[in-house]
């Protein structure tokens, strides 16, 4: 009776032991993981219920259908291994910092999410072009480039209201004169690239482009603002940079007037 009571004492510690093994077979296994050279921007897939998790797959940490207006920011990619099975998973971190994990690439679209699409700008420009518009359509810029993933670079603002202040260009004075002169923390000046965007030249035709109806952009019904947009956002997205400064120079009147700009990008 002691023996079998043995031998089945040595059968259950010994299956005991052997779960481990089972149980590692069947965990996530963490392969080829890197962080990426320049953040992406994504959102999610659709409403249902999909999970952050951490790396190791064994905790959810959040439910991104409670997240529905969300643009994650992939900041690291990684092969997740289950077995057999191999996933590309991304670690997203919200835009606000304060949710973040790993998801599968599946369950998200590429682009920034957006609630609406603007069809007019909603700016009341004057009839003839003034400081003032340019306060406007900069305002507007900024506040749609930042719904898009794009941010404002206020450094980079510090160096070029120095230059605006004391009539100087970068070849009278060099960026990195400029950082080092106003003591300008976290800005490199090899890492700033400057583009001339083309100027607008037809303003009538960016107000309305079906009509040409320039007389909608000083009743807000507008597309001038838009177009602006679109204009520094193809510029970021060939340039790789997701940080700007930058200055229209408005003259005329929306009939026959123009708008120049100036963009700095920060990588």
């Amino acid at each position: 009776m002691f023996k079998k009571i043995v031998i089945l004492t040595f059968l259950t510690l010994s299956a005991i032991l052997l779960l481990p093994t089972a149980a590692h077979a069947s965990q996530y296994v963490t392969t080829d993981s890197y962080s990426l050279s320049r953040p992406s921007y994504y959102h999610n897939r659709d409403t249902q219920t999909h999970y952050l998790w951490n790396q190791q797959h064994t905790a959810k940490l959040h439910n991104t259908k409670y997240f529905p207006h969300t643009t994650w920011v992939a900041q690291k990619t990684a092969l997740l291994q289950h077995g057999t099975h191999v996933a590309r998973y991304y670690y997203v971190v919200s835009k606000n910092k304060r949710t973040a994990g790993w998801i599968w690439h599946g369950f998200l679209k590429s682009g920034t999410y957006r609630k609406q699409v603007l069809a007019t700008d909603g700016l009341s420009l004057s009839t003839a072009l003034n400081t003032t518009d340019q306060n406007q359509l900069n305002l507007f810029v900024i506040k749609q480039l930042q719904k898009d993933g794009y941010e404002n670079n206020n450094h980079l603002a510090m160096m070029y209201d120095y230059y605006m202040s004391n009539h100087l260009t970068p070849d009278q004075m060099s960026m990195a004169a400029v950082i080092q002169l106003v003591r300008i923390k976290n800005l490199d000046a090899d890492k700033i690239t400057t583009v001339n965007l083309p100027a607008i030249t037809n303003l009538a035709a960016a107000i309305d482009p079906q009509h040409h109806n320039a007389k909608l952009e000083t009743m807000g019904k507008g597309q001038l603002g838009l177009k602006i947009v679109a204009s520094v956002e193809k510029a970021l997205v060939a340039n790789h940079d997701t940080t700007y400064v930058l200055y229209p120079t408005a003259s005329g009147n929306p009939t026959n007037g123009q708008i120049a700009f100036t963009l700095y990008l920060y990588e």
